[in-house]
């Protein structure tokens, strides 16, 4: 995964503009020289600038990718694809593909298949075979200091908990997922793990945990100058709202959601 400087100065490049050409009107070139070294992150603002005048959409210069199953790019490419619209039949039947099978070579590469394999056969309802592939992407994940994709798939495995009414398993799970959390760089897919623990206090019927976690999450994508999954945080806050009979939240949660699905483009999953 590239830093996101870095994807912009590619950006602008691949356009032929100079920095000075680029940071006219939005930044100082000296601001932009930061963003590309990775000195600096740009803030939401700054960043939708900085896209519309590379004519990109925000997406193109996010931080929050998938995770590679292949070297072959159009195999990660379809996977982005299917994730990003939540077409989880589709995902399920590309992934059993025996061409994608045959190109596993690497344990981080069969860690990301056994994962979206995992959260195919979740969105479809086979929750037993979704449980065992999600263990099976945590066979060689170190437990103490666990990758972001092993905490996502430890999340995965408490919604799993959730949805059996397995409280104390599922809350296990969510432990392992930040377990020595504070010892990590970030990387934007973080996001989704707030999301995620909220989600299952959620599916347990204890609104006050769940948002606790959604607060928690909106402010650590705040002080990370991140958008992806606030749409999503948002959404979610407005269900509660609505449990709570509280009609103000839930509308200006909604307005909220409504705002970030404008501006970036996520793509909201109702189905819980």
């Amino acid at each position: 995964m590239k830093d996101l400087g870095t994807v912009i100065k590619e950006l602008r490049k691949d356009r032929k503009l100079t920095q000075k050409e680029l940071a006219e009107g939005i930044c100082a070139q000296s601001m932009l020289s930061a963003i590309e070294n990775n000195v600096y992150v740009p803030n939401a603002n700054l960043l939708i600038k900085l896209a519309t005048k590379l004519e990109v959409s925000l997406d193109q210069v996010s931080l929050a990718t998938n995770f590679p199953i292949s070297s072959k790019y159009n195999f990660n490419d379809k996977v982005d694809d299917l994730c990003n619209n939540h077409q989880y039949q589709e995902l399920y039947d590309f992934l059993m593909q025996d061409k994608v099978l045959n190109n596993l070579k690497t344990s981080l590469q069969m860690q990301a298949y056994y994962y979206y394999l995992g959260v195919a056969q979740l969105q479809t309802n086979a929750i037993s075979e979704a449980k065992r592939s999600l263990d099976l992407s945590l066979a060689e994940v170190n437990s103490k200091h666990p990758n972001t994709l092993g905490r996502l798939a430890y999340m995965a495995i408490g919604y799993v908990h959730s949805l059996e009414n397995q409280k104390d398993l599922a809350e296990e799970y969510i432990n392992k997922a930040f377990r020595n959390w504070d010892e990590f760089s970030y990387e934007e897919n973080q996001n989704a793990l707030y999301y995620l623990a909220a989600l299952i206090y959620f599916k347990l019927n204890d609104y006050q945990d769940s948002t606790a976690y959604i607060a928690d999450g909106i402010g650590f994508i705040a002080k990370h100058n991140s958008h992806y999954m606030l749409a999503n945080c948002y959404f979610l806050l407005a269900r509660l709202a609505l449990v709570a009979h509280n009609d103000d939240e839930r509308l200006e949660a909604n307005r909220r959601k409504d705002l970030f699905t404008e501006l970036y483009g996520e793509n909201i999953f109702e189905k819980f």
